[in-house]
């Protein structure tokens, strides 16, 4: 298979401490790196109260900015990212997901990263420092462009709590439910008091208060694919108005209007909602416990496969991944390009360290995909302490598993577009599908 993730924003930097980073400043000769990164509270907590202190303290001179930025709204992480980096600015260190790198890596917005900063003696061996695969799309001109922060794919939480109140069974761990079962679930975690909502039972990532074109990407392919289509474009033709991308559509519809599982407009908070009892399952990658956790310290959650169109029927076993990578930006001088891979080395970690990827497996649930740390023995006391991850791996194995065609360029607008028809205008799968057919011709007509 092809393996190809939020806060007020804040802006913060911190003081400077007293030795040298080779090749990069001295005390006289001060160095800033500017790092962006989107919202997202455990993410910025660990910048700001582990890794950017201990860096400073450890490279005297150098001196780390630390921006994070709303990922969806009206200005989003990505749009206002790409914005900076187009008119030559931006930041000299960045995260972002894997969508954006084909774009960057055209325009020649990434520094390739050089491997004896993180201790190996060439690019190959850097590259094969991962598992086989998880860099393709960080790769350019046989060097990598970008160090993984995390590589990830969906698996379905849910409130114990809630099942347990409503009289609903523990799903099993080891056969994913089907889209029918999650929709009659939802339909009895459903909650109305005089009229008025109190619970749904299902929280896709994508809904008004978070309008974000990766989710609505992800949760359509996912649908798409299980209906046997992997892209809206089928031997290089627009193909939304078929059997499976109708369909596709539809799975959105049965979820909102014949289940009432799932509601767009009732959803406020990523984090909140399903482990206040606002909802009662989520689809989310492994980082979601660390934040949901923040908001209710006593969430008790379970944690299922991500579900399917038919569990009896291996073809509809089709999932998504994704993943966010650090960047540097070709156009910072030398020395802020050398002190931006010396702070990803120190957050990372260099040949033979797992002590990094450790820290963000267990406390952000991050997993960076490396040979050394997946046979370390902390990735192991992770597993043994918290068996649910294993699902992430196993999913791996058990669904063919591919990145989304398209989220942040013209046709995934479209893709929204047909979507918000179905969930927020009423309109019929089969008519929102042709008209988003007709939107992809007319882009495929203009060139």
């Amino acid at each position: 298979m092809r393996l190809r993730s939020r806060l007020l924003s804040l802006s913060v930097a911190l003081g400077l401490a007293v030795t040298t980073l080779p090749g990069a400043a001295t005390a006289q000769d001060e160095v800033t790196i500017d790092l962006w990164t989107h919202e997202f509270e455990p993410l910025q907590a660990a910048m700001l109260d582990k890794w950017i202190p201990e860096f400073e303290a450890a490279n005297p001179g150098v001196k780390v900015n630390l921006t994070s930025i709303p990922f969806a709204g009206v200005v989003s992480y990505d749009t206002k990212l790409l914005a900076a980096l187009s008119s030559g600015t931006g930041p000299d260190i960045w995260d972002m997901g894997d969508w954006n790198f084909p774009v960057f890596k055209e325009n020649g917005f990434l520094a390739p990263l050089d491997p004896t900063v993180f201790g190996y003696e060439s690019d190959e061996e850097l590259i094969a420092s991962y598992q086989p695969g998880s860099t393709a799309i960080i790769e350019q001109d046989g060097k990598l462009v970008g160090r993984h922060s995390e590589f990830n794919t969906l698996n379905m939480f849910y409130n114990r709590d809630l099942f347990n109140e409503v009289g609903i069974a523990e799903p099993p761990t080891d056969r994913p439910l089907s889209w029918d079962e999650v929709g009659e679930i939802g339909q009895a975690l459903r909650l109305e008091e005089d009229g008025i909502l109190e619970r749904i039972g299902l929280q896709l990532g994508y809904f008004a208060n978070f309008a974000s074109p990766h989710w609505a990407a992800m949760h359509y392919y996912t649908f798409l694919r299980q209906h046997g289509q992997d892209d809206v474009y089928v031997d290089g033709a627009p193909a939304a108005n078929t059997e499976a991308g109708i369909a596709a559509l539809q799975e959105w519809a049965d979820l909102q209007y014949e289940y009432g599982a799932y509601d767009p407009t009732f959803l406020v908070n990523w984090f909140a909602d399903v482990p206040e009892g606002r909802a009662g399952m989520v689809l989310a990658g492994t980082w979601y416990p660390a934040a949901a956790l923040g908001n209710v310290p006593d969430f008790d959650f379970g944690v299922v496969p991500n579900p399917v169109l038919d569990p009896d029927d291996p073809d509809t076993y089709k999932n998504v991944s994704w993943l966010w990578a650090w960047a540097v930006n070709a156009a910072s001088s030398d020395a802020e390009k050398q002190a931006a891979q010396e702070f990803l080395a120190f957050i990372t970690g260099k040949k033979g360290e797992t002590e990094q990827a450790a820290y963000w497996f267990e406390n952000l649930g991050y997993f960076q995909p490396t040979v050394d740390f997946l046979a370390s023995d902390a990735y192991a006391a992770a597993l043994a302490d918290r068996p649910w991850l294993d699902l992430w791996p196993s999913a791996f194995d058990n669904y063919e598993i591919d990145v989304v065609g398209h989220a942040f360029d013209e046709p995934g607008s479209a893709i929204v577009r047909a979507i918000d028809r179905v969930i927020y205008d009423g309109q019929s799968a089969e008519d929102s599908a042709d008209q988003l057919q007709a939107e992809l011709e007319r882009l495929a007509a203009a060139g």
